[in-house]
């Protein structure tokens, strides 16, 4: 089963670790849901209320309570960094054990803080290049639907 907005699934996460299911856990669809959970939350955060501000409603005395419309966003664009959170933060700390006997950290906490550190890289370089929003609902992203909000200068 895939996650409900962006439609991630096992098959995804296995791309990046191909042996995942081989751990004795084969269903992680609860922890990609967490994932895409955070990564939207996320998006809303850093993104939507830039976009509504400075993109869509430039007159800040237009109504500004629109939601974000999850559905319209491309779930192509998403599909990393949602693989990269649900690995990072909720299926190896599934598998680690923490501390080895001789007080060492195991092969899954290295990997913990790999994937954590390209979830925010990969974040980042989304933002920067533009998130796709596909704001007419027309089901294709043109330029003006894919503003980066980062424009390399310093936002105050």
């Amino acid at each position: 089963m895939a996650t409900s907005e962006l439609a991630v699934a096992l098959s995804d996460v296995q791309e990046y670790q191909p042996d995942i299911a081989a751990y004795g856990i084969t269903n992680f669809d609860t922890q990609l849901q967490h994932a895409e959970d955070d990564v939207i939350r996320r998006i809303r955060e850093e993104w939507w209320e830039r976009y509504r501000h400075t993109v869509r409603f430039k007159d800040i005395t237009k109504v500004t309570s629109i939601e974000l419309n999850k559905a319209l966003l491309t779930n192509a664009q998403w599909t990393r960094s949602v693989v990269y959170r649900a690995l990072g933060e909720y299926i190896l700390p599934m598998l680690t054990k923490w501390k080895t006997p001789d007080g060492d950290i195991d092969a899954f906490q290295v990997q913990i803080e790999f994937y954590r550190a390209r979830y925010n890289e990969e974040f980042q370089a989304i933002l920067r290049d533009g998130v796709e929003y596909d704001e007419d609902a027309d089901g294709t992203v043109t330029t003006s639907e894919k503003e980066p909000i980062h424009h390399l200068k310093l936002i105050r």
